[in-house]
């Protein structure tokens, strides 16, 4: 029984842990703000929908009754009338297409929006994923800190019975190990509000991690954001629409075709005389109609001109962020440089406090330093082994970060 323990012990410890892709996959199916833009995609497909039906023939009919008093010959004094009218619009400058074309862009853009707001979220994601690591592993450093702390004041206490240490020497030390606790509260506090965000933004539990890190950036390929793309998009839809307004001095030419049935009663009546030919009981008109506006104070052009400028507007914004982009992709390969460079110096460190911290421990035992060495020499330790941990965790952070500055989706370089 106890050997099935030992065997089925790693199954339960990780039954309801998750790895970095999984938080990332499952905020993509279930957050809701990220739904909330597939929705708005959605909406966009609808609206192209809209405008191409505008290229299909318009079918009204209807009804009408009227009843006039006193009548005449040719005015009846009831009159039923049923109407069907079919018209298509010929030519209208383009103005159609370029409604369709400015929706196809909105839709693209949406598009284009709801992969740069993913790729946000992944990297919120990645951000509180390695921070709860980074906690967890300063907390564990505490803890090993408060167990060392805490056997040394049972040896010290025992010292002082014999009368080879003093009141004092506790006090430091219990002064120690309470301040020691105070810090583990609150990094246990900033554990648990990690784990809260990273399970608000991806609806997973964060209480058990699995450890995923990334590849190491290797001849990736920049290019522009999502968001850019999204500007760009927007443009071109703005460009669209400013030719519809111009599409406006084009001829708009339009058939239609209209037919009608009537019944009349109440008829007027003269002796010797119908009325037969006089009321037309039912009637089809085919019109063809051509208007042109030739003047409006160029009102249309400039309405043309202000969208006009909002498109410039957006062209100005897409250079600059172009350039910051570049930017912060500079950056980032810079910091991932100086994050793999401080790993190197961690580890050194790492090193010389463990070699310090066993010397002095030695020597305090032997009675050869005060507590006051000993403990610089553990905090010194305690530091070390969070700081390694720490910055090995932010490196990936620089990682993802530098991913993401170069136009990627992190999530697609998790190992």
């Amino acid at each position: 029984m106890r050997i099935l323990w030992i065997l089925l012990l790693p199954f339960f410890m990780f039954a309801n842990s998750y790895g970095l892709k999984t938080f990332i996959n499952h905020a993509d199916k279930n957050n809701a703000l990220i739904q909330a833009k597939e929705l708005q995609i959605q909406a966009k497909a609808k609206g192209i929908e809209a405008v191409q039906s505008a290229y299909w023939p318009t079918l009204d009919v209807g009804a009408s009754y009227a009843k006039v008093t006193p009548n005449a010959l040719v005015s009846p004094g009831e009159t039923a009338t049923l109407l069907a009218s079919l018209s298509v619009d010929l030519y209208d400058g383009g103005r159609k297409s370029a409604l369709v074309n400015a929706k196809s862009f909105e839709h693209e853009a949406s598009i284009f929006e709801k992969r740069a707001f993913q790729k946000s979220i992944t990297l919120k994601i990645v951000r509180h994923y390695y921070m709860i690591q980074v906690h967890q592993a300063t907390y564990n450093a505490l803890l090993k800190r408060s167990k060392e702390l805490k056997a040394q004041i049972n040896r010290v206490k025992q010292f002082q019975n014999t009368g080879l240490a003093t009141q004092e020497d506790v006090d430091r030390l219990q002064a120690a190990y309470e301040n020691n606790a105070y810090t583990l509260a609150n990094t246990e506090l900033s554990i648990e509000t990690s784990q809260e965000n990273l399970k608000l933004i991806s609806g997973l539990s964060a209480k058990k991690l699995k450890l995923n890190l990334f590849k190491t950036p290797k001849h990736i390929k920049f290019e522009f954001f999502d968001a850019i793309k999204v500007m760009q998009s927007n443009a071109k839809a703005i460009g669209e629409n400013s030719k519809a307004i111009d599409a406006g001095y084009m001829p708009q030419v339009k058939l239609s075709d209209t037919y009608h049935t009537s019944d009349f009663d109440d008829l007027a009546s003269v002796p010797n005389f119908s009325s037969d030919g006089l009321l037309i009981d039912h009637q089809n008109t085919l019109s063809i109609s051509v208007n042109m506006r030739l003047f409006d104070n160029k009102k249309m052009a400039k309405e043309s001109e202000v969208v006009q400028y909002q498109k410039m507007v957006l062209l100005s914004e897409i250079e600059q962020a172009k350039r910051e982009q570049k930017m912060h992709f500079r950056l980032a390969k810079k910091s991932l440089e100086t994050s793999l460079a401080k790993i190197h110096s961690t580890k050194s460190g790492l090193k010389a406090a463990n070699s310090t911290y066993d010397v002095v421990k030695k020597k305090y035992e032997a009675g050869l330093v005060d507590n006051i060495n000993f403990l610089d020499a553990l905090t010194q330790k305690t530091l070390a082994i969070a700081r390694d941990k720490e910055t090995m965790y932010h490196y990936e952070i620089s990682k993802s970060i530098y991913y993401y500055y170069a136009g990627k989706d992190p999530k697609e370089f998790i190992k």
